[in-house]
């Protein structure tokens, strides 16, 4: 019962880190980063380089 339950633990994690794989890799193929959905300082920064540019 105790290799079950470790089996079942095992397979769980091993899941959830080939989902968030999967997720990351098809935000990098639309050309976002995987932390897009978080105000980063990288992001402010480009954010901000953009409205520069955009302005002159």
């Amino acid at each position: 019962m105790k290799l079950f339950i470790n089996l079942v633990i095992v397979i769980f994690i091993v899941a959830l880190a080939v989902w968030q794989l999967v997720k990351s890799l098809r935000r990098a193929k639309k050309g976002k980063c995987a932390a897009c959905d978080y105000h980063c300082p990288i992001k402010q920064q480009m954010t901000t380089r953009k409205m520069r540019t955009i302005k002159h």
